[in-house]
């Protein structure tokens, strides 16, 4: 089989991006999801206002949700996927974005809390399950700068949606703590990360254990587990839930004070 161009010896070709995009960034990092963590979750806003429904008036997404999240039946990426699919036999790309240029929100805060990081020589790094061409317009459209670890839509030549392809693979899309033991290794300071799901845990573990601060968004999966591991995997001064980026921001000086 014909070795990757972005490999370089042994090394996968994830990990030979990653270093690409640590290389723009200043030495200490700041990683955020995007979806449920900077704005409102995407793929839910998009799938309540366009996706198609069962034949009892459900949601079809709320199915592959809990297939995900609760059942174990489907993958990470399986779900996600099964979403996109629905919504680009719904509308076109291009429509989707149009509609969410107008509808979407930013969580409340969170370009102070971006300001403050630039000021503090911290860089802020998305790493997004999400889809590239969705997110790429839509941080361009809120004014948020920041470099974009995320999956990818592929098209077939007719244009119609053909798969989705992962950062790493079905199972995980992307495994972002694996990304963030990574940037430790290569000696890039972990100040935090923020999350708000099921998705986002891998990456509060590898974060707790590089001695970063967790920021929870909003009850869920991932407050959920914080809650469950402090004192074990993360430390109880170490993670915080959240629902505004202020009342988070003497828990983020405080850490870059310290680092």
């Amino acid at each position: 089989m014909k070795r990757s161009t972005l490999e370089s010896g042994t090394e996968p070709a994830w990990k030979t991006s990653w270093r690409q995009v640590l290389a723009g960034c200043h030495s200490s990092l700041f990683l955020l999801d995007l979806d449920g963590t900077i704005w409102g979750d995407i793929l839910v806003v998009l799938n309540e206002q366009f996706g198609p429904v069962d034949a009892d008036g459900v949601k079809v997404w709320k199915r592959y949700d809990r297939a995900f999240k609760v059942d174990g039946t489907m993958t990470n990426g399986a779900h996600l996927e099964a979403e996109y699919r629905d919504l680009l036999e719904a509308k076109t790309l291009e429509e989707l974005i149009d509609w969410l240029k107008v509808n979407h929100l930013l969580i409340p805060g969170v370009k102070d809390f971006l300001k403050t990081l630039a000021a503090s020589g911290v860089s802020p790094v998305a790493i997004s399950n999400g889809s590239r061409q969705i997110a790429e317009p839509m941080l361009v459209h809120h004014g948020v700068q920041m470099p974009l670890v995320a999956n990818s839509l592929k098209f077939a030549d007719d244009g119609s949606f053909a798969k989705l392809e992962f950062v790493h693979n079905e199972d995980d899309g992307v495994r972002k703590g694996d990304l963030v033991t990574a940037a430790a290794e290569l000696g890039y300071r972990i100040i935090g990360c923020a999350g708000d799901s099921k998705g986002d845990i891998c990456m509060a573990e590898a974060t707790a254990k590089a001695g970063g601060l967790v920021l929870a968004c909003g009850p869920g999966g991932l407050s959920d587990w914080c809650r469950t591991n402090e004192g074990k995997l993360v430390g109880s001064n170490d993670w915080l839930e959240f629902e505004d980026y202020g009342s988070v921001a003497h828990a983020l000086q405080a850490r870059i004070g310290g680092c």
